[in-house]
């Protein structure tokens, strides 16, 4: 299904089990469903402090590596390219995540809601984030990749000035073969300079949607969000990387 042919996307939702405080958009990566960020969600306790997860489906294909199927994506892309990001594909996307978003920030207001994501869905939800015109509480990036030209997937090339200071929680797993660690700390220093706080967090897994994450963005989505979060401790965190000649 090409996403540009989509107006409004299929989605799970979970209700907050009080009152409704706040609200957390969560995209998927490649090859999975909106199940898998539920159960992130679920694991965060999010429900239980207020906070209304809503969990859209990626309405495009792209065949697997694996298996040479179909699997759901954002837009085409092989994972064995991933600094080949489908422009065009992207903005299409955005147009009906850009709709589903001024739903939820109807509901709520902008300043309730983040936007979080893995893998691709990082990518999607970054450049959606950075392009909203209402300022939104954060965005929170799970095994983010950096596109070699990340102005050129914003509207006028920058961040909207309403999210010109958005905050942003990065994770990545250390041993991460499909998006390397360094494409996550490339993001970090760019959104650095760029004046936009940055949380990072260093993880011992791999490729896998908020691997390892218990207290660290709980912390965040608390502090952006202005509402308490369950505090699940972290595992034991990991040191900075050595770069051995570089200083």
């Amino acid at each position: 299904m090409s996403a540009a042919a989509v107006d409004r996307l299929d989605r799970e939702e979970i209700e907050p089990a009080g009152q409704h405080l706040a609200t957390v958009v969560w995209l998927h990566g490649i090859g999975q469903v909106p199940g898998d960020l539920a159960e992130v969600a679920g694991r965060l306790r999010l429900a239980e402090a207020g906070v209304r997860g809503v969990f859209p489906r990626a309405p495009g294909t792209a065949p697997s590596l694996l298996t040479g199927l179909p699997v759901s994506c954002w837009f085409p892309q092989s994972v064995l390219a991933i600094d080949r990001i489908d422009t065009e594909g992207l903005h299409a996307v955005r147009r009906p995540l850009a709709a589903l978003l001024a739903e939820e920030t109807e509901r709520i207001g902008a300043e309730r809601v983040v936007l979080a994501g893995f893998s691709q869905g990082a990518t999607v939800a970054l450049t959606l984030a950075l392009s909203h015109p209402e300022p939104l509480a954060g965005a929170a990036l799970y095994a983010p990749y950096l596109p070699p030209d990340l102005p050129a997937l914003l509207d006028g090339g920058r961040p909207n000035p309403a999210n010109a200071d958005l905050p942003v929680w990065i994770g990545h797993g250390a041993r991460d073969w499909v998006v390397p660690e360094r494409s996550g700390e490339g993001l970090r220093g760019l959104l650095r300079s760029w004046g936009h706080p940055v949380t990072w967090q260093r993880y011992a897994g791999g490729h896998e949607p908020f691997a390892g994450v218990r207290a660290s963005l709980p912390d965040f989505l608390a502090k952006t969000l202005g509402t308490p979060i369950p505090h699940v401790p972290d595992p034991p965190r990991l040191p900075p990387r050595r770069r051995l000649g570089l200083d």
